[in-house]
């Protein structure tokens, strides 16, 4: 597929003669580079010249042309003071031959900012002995539509910009109904899983690949950004609803037909996208980016390998204020050591005595306009990136509960974000000695686990030693599969809710609830059955060899008390 600029520069042939002789090109090609002010150049690293397309000396003037044929001028022309500022990471040892680079940065001739911006992208390659030799790139010269970010703005590992120039760029982009710009969050589909199977460095090669390819379909005045992990952000700056969709579902059809790189070989990929267009009225750019996840997530809901365009965005601030007065509600209310822990039985089902406790986050609701329910509060963490920031919170108090009662054994519930999160492992160990880990399990749910399955197998490493034990949440909710748990290690299955709640009514419930304590008691994981609300279905579950109940039955969640069993 050809990318979204039809007359893209081709890369011109090695001169002959002075290092500042111009660059022959082709007559189509000179006539398109003029047009958008596109100049090609070619840095020669080891003698520090850089050759220039023809069209350069009318854009940039024969004087600063001359200046910039040597490499330590045009690399202070960039911004690029010392090597903390380099974008270009020409010192970078690689495993490759070449890297990709690319920046928007507003020049300074003389020590004076430029009264314009410039689109730097090109790729730099290495000699025979392996150090970088040649770059050849091109240079766009842009009026100042988007604040500008010294270098050192670059992704290291694939050579796109990063979301902080995404936040800065949004702030100054037009709104309203002229404005023609399009966000898009592309996904690559299944990271996790490719991990595991491949190794990180493969996974490492295929976005650096699947970056490369992205770039082929955007012109030179649209930006491609390093959102996240397995995301990449576009900023297309001129297009329409119509135009919008069909290229998004191109995209998604020249990924899936592509074979991208792993280095040693090639395999089939997909990514899901979701995208949204300029808001009616000013929005700040942390609302903007919530959208766009917001679009990304109702295309995951939809398959992998899906494209959705939000175009009811706009129609939904009312709900995104509401969000953001719950993000500061929550951020208040963690600083102020206004979120509490409440504890819900775990019972015996044999017995119904109390086995131990699940810890659930809870906000002081008189201190706010709302009552928060457990559920409730992690959803909205969840969905603001703040979950982190909770499960540290939560863990403190935790264990702070845990050594003035030393009956008290407790699970407690760990997010994504946390198990990749290295101040929660430094958190646990300075918290969780070996008392309270005998006393400690550890939930993660299953999305997590299927998801980030190389990463939940090295946090259930870490926080093995404590004697924790650990348990799967919600199972039952994703696809994981029993061999996972055996992979895991996991000591314990909480079965979703939702399969529970419509066992009287629901022969397929009742069915997939059977089989999942059939194999876990031959695995020899222990079972518990969440939302139990009656005796009828508590009877059911204990003649199938249920282990535990948690629910309204054997009791809702209450602070701690100084009574408990274990």
């Amino acid at each position: 597929m050809a990318g979204r600029n039809p007359s893209s520069p081709v890369t011109p042939a090695t001169p002959a003669g002075e290092p500042k002789t111009v660059l022959d090109t082709p007559e189509q090609t000179l006539q398109a580079l003029q047009t958008l002010q596109c100049l090609v150049y070619r840095w020669d690293l080891t003698a520090n010249t850089v050759h220039w397309s023809a069209n350069s000396g009318e854009a940039l003037g024969p004087a600063l042309l001359e200046q910039l044929g040597r490499g330590t001028t045009f690399r202070a022309f960039l911004g690029c003071t010392d090597e903390s500022t380099d974008y270009h990471r020409f010192a970078r040892a690689l495993p490759l031959a070449s890297m990709p680079y690319e920046a928007l940065v507003r020049p300074a001739i003389d020590g004076t900012p430029a009264a314009f911006r410039v689109h730097d992208q090109g790729r730099w390659r290495a000699g025979s002995d392996g150090q970088p030799e040649q770059a050849v790139g091109t240079l766009e010269i842009l009026p100042l539509l988007a604040p500008v970010i010294p270098g050192g703005t670059a992704d290291p590992l694939t050579g796109a910009l990063t979301r902080r120039h995404l936040t800065e760029a949004l702030g100054t982009l037009p709104f309203g109904p002229q404005a023609r710009w399009a966000l898009l969050l592309v996904g690559l589909d299944d990271l996790g899983r490719i991990n595991d199977r491949f190794g990180f460095e493969t996974a490492d090669r295929l976005l650096v690949a699947l970056a490369g390819r992205l770039r082929q379909q955007l012109s030179s005045a649209d930006l491609l950004l390093r959102f996240s992990g397995n995301k990449f952000a576009i900023l297309l700056t001129e297009t329409s609803v119509e135009a919008l969709g069909a290229f998004g579902e191109r995209l998604i059809s020249e990924i899936r037909e592509a074979r991208l790189s792993a280095g040693e070989g090639q395999l089939p990929v997909s990514v899901t996208i979701g995208a949204i267009l300029p808001p009616h009225q000013g929005e700040a750019p942390d609302a903007i980016i919530a959208r766009l996840q917001e679009a990304h997530e109702m295309a995951k809901r939809r398959g992998r390998g899906r494209f959705f365009l939000d175009l009811q965005g706009t129609r939904n601030e009312g709900r995104r204020r509401a969000n953001l007065q719950m993000a500061d509600e929550i951020v208040q209310a963690i600083d102020r050591n206004d979120v509490t822990v409440a504890y819900q039985p775990v019972v015996r089902a044999t017995t119904r005595t109390l086995v131990f406790c699940e810890a659930l986050a809870r906000i002081a609701h008189d201190r706010y306009s709302r009552q928060y329910s457990g559920h409730r509060l992690v959803a909205a963490a969840d969905s603001l990136g703040l979950m982190g920031h909770l499960d540290r919170s939560m863990l403190k108090q935790v264990a702070a509960d845990m050594r003035r009662d030393p009956t008290l054994h407790v699970s407690i519930n760990v997010s994504a974000s946390s198990i990749m999160d290295e101040a929660w492992i430094a958190l646990y160990r300075r918290e969780v000695d070996t008392d309270i880990g005998r006393r400690l399990i550890v939930e993660l749910t299953e999305s997590v686990a299927v998801d980030h399955l190389s990463a939940a197998r090295n946090f259930i490493a870490q926080v093995r030693p404590s004697g924790a034990r650990i348990a799967i949440d919600d199972f039952g909710a994703g696809a994981t599969s029993f061999r996972n748990l055996r992979k895991l290690g996991v000591d314990l299955v909480k079965i979703d809710g939702g399969y529970i709640i419509n066992m009287a009514k629901s022969p397929d419930d009742q069915a997939f609830v059977r089989a999942l304590l059939t194999l876990s008691r031959q695995l020899g994981i222990e079972t518990v059955a969440e939302w139990v609300q009656n005796e009828i279905v508590a009877a059911q579950l204990l003649e199938w060899g249920c282990d535990y109940f948690q629910g309204s039955l054997s009791g809702l969640a209450r602070p701690l008390t100084t009574e408990h069993g274990t």
